[in-house]
């Protein structure tokens, strides 16, 4: 067995890339299952199958994206809890006849669990699963997952098992973690995997041969900096485009990085050929535009040069056998790349400053402060952000036609010459983050506010929303003075919602003035009685 053959065991094309009873070459075989790698969910499944008896009756769903691994752990619980009283069905989207479809297949295995006394496990994409649930042909199995679906409940005859409440990416205390990605690009790369003895045994020959960008793109993968860079720019990415991260499309990732056309790097912000990579093109380090880059870009369109630039090319043909980078956003790709590695002269190093992920680090602080919430250190981090950035970017947002107003002020409305302006005084509800747990695996977090003094009672009423990395980016630019245009439509919508919850409060509030450009009127409402005042 070659290593270019093992490699394509990692592509999403390959016989390998879905699990099934019957498997075709050995040795590949053993390569696809050297890289397994076993995740909590899978856990959770055995321990479900290990409770059920002859006597149990019961069904598992295993719900998911397609992709993500069920066929694989369902094949893998098969082997372990084959009996005659738990029966599998891998993937639900099946039939057994040609003329049949998969809803007729699920009927006619929910008919042999209704007559039978066996257990039933079964493999089902979620949509698949909202599918079933409206046109099952049994009343009462519609109804729970209808339950499932609508409260995320299980039943004590019915359990769901989903992915997605297995994240991938977990923002932790001191920086985020991605124990399973890490540890696939473990089992593919580690000096005792399979592919890296292929490597090794072939090196000599692979990298003065035809495929010897994939010998080098390969030795690249194999740096743990480098890997760093890339679970970085897939954390961006799950963030940023809410991308759902399945084992199935991230082998396929590696397998174009190694086997692309390209050096790693290239085709890392090029490759439309896998769903996550399509996505890491929008965060292509050659778009971006700074000092350091475009006199970067200029110099090397002018072959202007300094000579630590040649001194540097020597040392990546020497150390990294990268050779004939053409053009000057190849160059950019590779010094993001290597952003974490010391290397000969370190010119690369230059542009470190370039490829920091400033936006990405002060979010993930705020969501930190948030989700492991400790008085004594968040206290004032949270008050900075709610005070100073998070109200003041809704004000400038709702008093856009009006930038003049005080802190407390917000424009509800507009009539004839006049302005209708409330008065809301807004702070952090402390008490609501300290006691509120933030939802496991989620790509955003929940913020906290009371509205103080809000009626003649004093009473302060709270209110929660969600932020995501995209809202807070667009929260940043507000307060910068900016307008949002076309390309923000999807963010505003979620922006224009707490908006409008604002104003709602605003209209109820116990104090509203009518301000023209010569004069202003305030109404004060107390002890149910209204103050007119100048």
């Amino acid at each position: 067995m070659q290593f270019i053959n093992a490699l394509g065991v990692l592509s999403k094309s390959s016989s390998y890339a879905v699990t099934t009873e019957n498997e075709l070459d050995e040795n590949l075989t053993t390569v696809k299952e050297s890289l397994y790698v076993a995740m909590p969910i899978e856990h959770d499944v055995m321990e479900l199958l290990a409770g059920i008896t002859e006597k149990s009756k019961k069904v598992i769903f295993l719900c998911g994206s397609s992709g993500d691994g069920k066929s694989e752990l369902l094949v893998r619980a098969k082997q372990q809890y084959d009996s005659p009283y738990i029966k599998f069905h891998l993937d639900a989207t099946h039939s057994f006849e040609p003329h049949d479809t998969a809803i007729v297949t699920l009927d006619k295995i929910f008919s042999e669990f209704e007559e039978g006394n066996h257990s039933l496990v079964i493999g089902i994409n979620i949509g698949m699963l909202g599918n079933y649930a409206e046109e099952a042909q049994n009343s009462s199995i519609r109804q729970k997952l209808k339950k499932y679906l609508e409260c995320q409940e299980s039943s004590e005859d019915f359990n769901f098992i989903n992915f997605e409440n297995y994240p991938k990416f977990e923002i932790t205390k001191d920086g985020y973690d991605s124990e399973f990605l890490l540890q696939i690009l473990h089992r593919i790369t580690s000096p005792t995997s399979e592919l890296y003895r292929l490597f090794e045994r072939e090196e000599f020959e692979g990298l003065s041969g035809p495929d010897f960008l994939k010998f080098v793109n390969y030795k690249l993968l194999c740096n743990i900096q480098i890997q760093r860079v890339l679970v970085e720019l897939l954390l961006k990415i799950r963030l940023f485009r809410n991308q759902f991260i399945t084992a199935r499309t991230f082998l396929d990732l590696i397998y174009e990085l190694v086997a692309g056309k390209d050096y790693l790097f290239n085709n890392l912000f090029s490759c439309s050929d896998n769903e996550i990579l399509e996505k890491a093109i929008e965060f292509d380090p050659s778009r971006l535009r700074t000092k350091t880059i475009d006199r970067f870009v200029i110099a090397y369109e002018l072959s202007g040069l300094s000579d630590d630039f040649q001194v540097f090319c020597e040392q990546i043909l020497s150390e990294l056998m990268i050779k004939n980078l053409n053009s000057s956003s190849s160059y950019i790709r590779l010094f993001y790349l290597l952003k974490f590695i010391d290397l000969g002269n370190n010119f690369h190093k230059k542009f470190e400053e370039d490829f920091t992920e400033n936006l990405l680090l002060s979010y993930l602080d705020i969501y930190r402060n948030h989700k492991y919430y400790d008085p004594a250190k968040s206290k004032q981090v949270l008050r900075n952000f709610y005070n100073k950035e998070l109200f003041s970017a809704l004000r400038s947002y709702i008093n856009k036609k009006a930038p003049y107003l005080e802190d407390d002020q917000f424009l509800m409305t507009e009539y004839e010459n006049y302005q209708v302006i409330s008065h809301l005084k807004l702070t952090p509800d402390f008490s609501a983050i300290e006691n509120t747990q933030q939802k496991k695996g989620s790509g955003s977090f929940n913020v906290y506010i009371k509205i103080k003094d809000f009626s003649e009672e004093s009473r302060d009423l709270r209110d929660s929303f969600s932020i995501d990395i995209n809202l807070y980016e667009l929260l940043n630019k507000l307060r910068l003075g900016y307008r949002p245009n076309k390309n923000d439509r999807s963010v505003v919508v979620v922006l224009n919602e707490i908006v409008n919850r604002l104003i709602n409060f605003a209209h109820k509030s116990s104090r509203i003035n009518f301000k023209s450009s010569s004069n202003e009127i305030k109404f004060i409402l107390e002890d149910n009685c209204i103050e007119v005042g100048g």
